[in-house]
């Protein structure tokens, strides 16, 4: 399993020059949703905002993953956002946001969904991968960087999970 399967270039916003979060995971949604795997824009983006309001997806280290899985999404797919300033995203460890890896999924893609939640979160817990995401110029970079990530661990996660939730371990 590859994280680059499931990032598109024309899914990276390589620098968001904004400072609100619901503008950044609106616009987020949009991308994916032109991409054209997802069916349902608004449910979609609807399930996103949904899930931040039950608990932040902000896991520390300035890292969001925000995510949904509905019967609008074709595919499993991602889109990443990049704020050098830092957005407030009422995070685990109380300091801004700065890398977002937006999911969604079909409702039916429940382990695959899992696993990438998983590899995300295995990506972004090395400091040298965020500093490299943090210093890519473009679009075409970030995904360079998450391909030489693939090619030193291809596989599939060990996914621990509570209440149908992944256990995030402390970045």
């Amino acid at each position: 399993m590859l994280l680059s399967d499931y990032v598109k270039e024309e899914n990276i916003i390589a620098d968001f020059s904004g400072d609100d979060k619901n503008i950044l995971l609106k616009e987020m949604g949009e991308i994916l949703a032109s991409s054209g795997d997802i069916t349902d824009k608004e449910s979609f983006i609807d399930g996103i905002m949904k899930r931040e309001e039950i608990e932040s997806t902000a896991i520390g280290n300035g890292i969001a993953i925000p995510h949904a899985r509905g019967d609008y999404c074709k595919h499993l797919t991602i889109s990443i956002g990049r704020s050098k300033k830092g957005i407030e995203f009422v995070a685990l460890d109380g300091k801004p946001v700065h890398l977002v890896f937006m999911i969604a999924a079909p409702t039916e893609a429940k382990k695959e969904y899992l696993q990438v939640i998983a590899k995300i979160a295995r990506f972004l817990k090395n400091e040298s991968n965020r500093k490299a995401l943090s210093d890519a110029e473009t679009s075409d970079r970030i995904l360079q960087i998450i391909g030489d990530f693939d090619a030193s661990f291809p596989g599939v996660e060990t996914v621990r999970t509570k209440d149908g939730r992944v256990i995030h371990r402390e970045m």
